[in-house]
């Protein structure tokens, strides 16, 4: 009976780490990919186009145009997927890509939010700026919306 009465208060805190965990993985997936397309951009001299489908069951990361032998070696030609416990919002300039020139720069800002499909998990959220391709991450502000997200409610991580 103590077993049971333990194992029902620990269940929920368990299944919101484990939401938390893949909130998390999801978020840094998709940092490492912007970033590794920005560093292939500048290496191979040629412009790098990434689209995020978070649309896709799991959600994944993809060069825009395998076709197009611009993009060939952006994220090493393989398709990424998320976790697919996780919902993504973001800023509807990026639904069409982001793209870096051969230089890194890039004409895309907007804001990402990475939240879990079920439950009232922490939302956390990557920036991303103009020009340089600045990113930052952070913790989404939970009393604010998230559709569409705004990088004023970003908050930067303390530790």
């Amino acid at each position: 009976m103590i077993t049971g009465i333990i194992a029902a208060i620990g269940t929920p805190s368990l299944m919101s780490m484990l939401q938390g965990d893949q909130v998390k993985q999801g978020l840094d997936q998709i940092q490492i990919a912007l970033q590794d397309a920005q560093k292939q951009a500048i290496r191979n001299s040629k412009k790098c186009t990434i689209v995020i489908d978070k649309d896709a069951d799991p959600p994944t990361i993809d060069i825009k145009d395998p076709a197009l032998p611009t993009n060939q070696g952006c994220l090493g030609g393989v398709e990424r997927e998320l976790p697919s416990n996780v919902a993504i919002t973001m800023t509807s300039t990026m639904d069409a890509g982001v793209t870096f020139s051969f230089k890194g720069n890039t004409t895309t800002m907007g804001t990402i939010v990475v939240k879990p499909v079920k439950g009232t998990g922490e939302k956390q959220c990557l920036v991303m700026g103009l020009g340089l391709g600045i990113m930052r991450t952070g913790i989404y502000d939970p009393n604010q919306t998230d559709n569409p997200p705004s990088a004023k409610h970003c908050q930067k991580l303390t530790q």
